[in-house]
């Protein structure tokens, strides 16, 4: 990958895309938006594109113990053997992320800041175990008009925070809702990606990729507006999301808990992500939903039912290596399926 600018000016976000890859470029496509376009002919075999990590990936909870943390390898059922535990915010029992080797936890260890990322994880597996506690509340439904209700209601929110904002950390708790564990997938990603966003706003130097990846990811589109139309209950899903995170993250990641950033890392999710699948060994096997990530730099290519690339998952962090399936002609579209 090419070396991007080092500050985000709109003409240099417009044309980082095009630093993606020597073998493609992104422009619109006939059916609306953007895709992948052969800058020349590609020789079935060439490796097109490499996604080092996601920005943010979430386990799915029934799984979160099978598997790694790090690499999402999954060995049929069985538990990872190797876990990494700490009590935080100062309460007795500890939580734990699973991993399948010590190689990944130290792998996952090189990439956090003072533990930040751990701690904010860990935090989250407990205050989830403290909102089981509470009794569930019925899902409510927006009345009226949706679009001025979506306004009003985080309008609300918006307020709500301030108040917490001048709450003592130690009443906070008090506040923490109940969470499913839909909402408990869609938290843990978000995570990953406020702690990534403070990892560009406080380090000078960082790797490429990742400095990549988070500039493509400003420019996903985010659907969370289209998902309220099709599905009115997420509204209030979404707040208990938005309320869950102010309470729960470190102080570290509190400058970037806003309603406006919240909403959009949900928004890009809901169009962007790539599912983390078990493996299967037939064609008629089922597949089992271990989690989700995403990968902004790899968002530009479009599904297809006639793909002319593979992606290939490595044991690298859920990288994922973009290949040419078939000989790949002038200006054509680069698809996979």
């Amino acid at each position: 990958m090419e070396n991007i600018p080092s500050k985000q000016s709109d003409s240099a976000i417009e044309n980082v895309p095009n630093n993606i890859s020597t073998f493609f470029e992104i422009g619109p496509t006939k059916y609306g938006g953007r895709g992948c376009f052969a800058k020349s002919k590609i020789s079935k075999g060439t490796q097109i594109h490499y996604c080092s990590s996601p920005v943010g990936s979430s386990i799915s909870r029934p799984f979160r113990k099978e598997v790694c943390t790090y690499c999402f390898k999954y060995d049929n059922g069985d538990a990872m053997k190797t876990k990494l535990a700490k009590s935080v915010s100062g309460r007795k029992e500890s939580s734990a992320l699973y991993f399948c080797s010590n190689d990944c936890v130290n792998k996952f260890l090189d990439q956090d800041i003072n533990d930040i990322l751990l701690t904010n994880l860990l935090s989250v597996e407990q205050n989830y175990l403290i909102g089981l506690k509470k009794p569930g509340v019925d899902a409510l439904e927006p009345v009226g008009d949706l679009d001025e209700q979506i306004d009003r209601e985080w309008e609300r929110v918006e307020r709500w925070a301030a108040e917490v904002d001048s709450t003592r950390s130690s009443k906070r708790v008090n506040f923490l809702p109940r969470i499913d564990e839909s909402e408990y997938l869609e938290i843990k990603y978000i995570v990953g990606v406020l702690f990534n966003e403070f990892k560009i706003y406080s380090q000078k130097e960082l790797n490429d990729d990742l400095s990549l990846e988070m500039y493509l990811f400003d420019l996903l589109q985010s659907t969370e507006r289209e998902k309220y139309h099709k599905y009115p209950y997420l509204l209030f899903s979404y707040i208990n999301i938005f309320k869950f995170i102010k309470l729960t993250c470190t102080a570290e990641l509190q400058q970037f808990i806003t309603t406006d950033i919240v909403r959009s890392l949900i928004g890009k999710n809901l169009s962007n992500a790539f599912g983390i699948w078990s493996n299967t060994t037939a064609k008629d096997e089922d597949k089992e939903f271990l989690g989700f990530s995403v990968y902004p730099s790899a968002s530009f290519f479009n599904h297809s039912c006639d793909p002319n690339i593979i992606k290939i998952r490595t044991s690298r962090n859920g990288s994922w290596n973009y290949r040419n399936g078939s000989l790949i002609a002038d200006v054509q579209n680069v698809n996979w399926n």
